[in-house]
């Protein structure tokens, strides 16, 4: 990577933290949450109520699926159907296991995107060349196994909650100044090291229609919000819908946000967090933890994020 490469990011980068944290680099702003961040951020927990953020994984009616990324599925591999399986093993003809086998895209229904997930220019994070990422080896730099676990202070926005309304109009663009109303409405401040999480209501929208497959166009953060991010120096964002930032895309340019927070930025990305169950107790700041499936080369990992009040 030269210099002027790790100065500057993809197409004009808003910010950019390429070689802040070193030219070999692979985890980006998760460097934020320091041992220091992380005991203060316990300090947040009033309640010690736990709320599970992930979507169920199931064939359908989970949560939106894309259809080139196919269908979660859960196969059985072993159960009461297969009496005497484990009799050379010792066991009683009458004593055995079930166990499965899970079949799903790295980025379907709940999920963390790596840094690797998206590229432009030939480029990854920190200024990395796609080619690092091959086939049948998967990502060589920037893979979710360099995550390890994210644990940290969340500020949580609950922007129909702010507005009164049920969900946010498809489509439309949340701003940075929306951010720091809800922020402000709600009595949270968002902080270094943060993990932002942003309620859409998409799911709620989605759950509401008939066809679901209509959900085309989504709610999510636009490129003037990413100014917010890097100023404020966030360490993960997540929201509740399929792609953070808002479809049809921002400004018309395609993965915009991601290519800022992921390769600009390098802020990992959680989508479809299921947020409900914090918006109805009106939980606008929790400690949060998650931790991918630590699969070398892979671009995203299936999650079930914690929140902790």
């Amino acid at each position: 990577m030269s210099s002027d490469t790790t100065a500057r990011g993809v197409r004009g980068a808003r910010a950019s933290n390429w070689g802040r944290w070193g030219t070999e680099d692979e985890r980006g702003a998760l460097n934020l949450l320091s041992p220091e961040r992380v005991l203060a951020a316990l300090g947040v927990c009033r309640t010690g109520v736990v709320y599970p953020l992930g979507l169920p994984v199931q064939a359908r009616g989970s949560g939106p699926v894309f259809d080139y990324r196919g269908s979660p599925q859960r196969l059985t591999l072993m159960n009461h159907g297969d009496p005497g399986s484990f009799v050379d093993f010792g066991a009683a003809p009458d004593v055995g296991s079930n166990e499965d086998v899970l079949v799903l895209a790295s980025h379907t229904l709940t999920h963390m995107d790596a840094l690797s997930h998206v590229f432009a220019e030939g480029t990854l994070y920190n200024g990395f060349p796609v080619e690092s990422a091959r086939t049948h080896t998967g990502a060589a730099r920037c893979g979710i196994d360099k995550v390890g676990g994210v644990v940290g202070r969340a500020v949580h926005l609950d922007l129909p909650g702010q507005r009164d309304v049920r969900w946010l109009e498809p489509g439309y663009v949340i701003s940075a100044d929306d951010l720091r109303a809800c922020a402000e409405q709600q009595g949270v401040s968002i902080g270094a090291g943060d993990v932002l999480l942003v309620r859409t209501g998409y799911l709620d929208y989605w759950r509401s229609l008939t066809d679901p497959t209509q959900a085309v166009a989504q709610p999510g953060i636009g490129l003037d919000a990413v100014e917010l991010i890097a100023e404020r120096d966030v360490a993960a964002v997540g929201s509740d819908n399929s792609a953070v930032e808002p479809v049809p895309f921002d400004q018309n340019i395609f993965l915009g946000v991601h290519m800022e927070l992921l390769i600009n930025l390098g802020v990992p990305l959680f989508e479809h967090l299921d947020l409900g169950r914090l918006a109805a107790d009106g939980v606008h700041e929790c400690l949060f933890v998650a931790a991918p499936l630590n699969v070398p080369g892979a671009s995203g990992s299936p999650v079930n994020p914690l929140a902790i009040a």
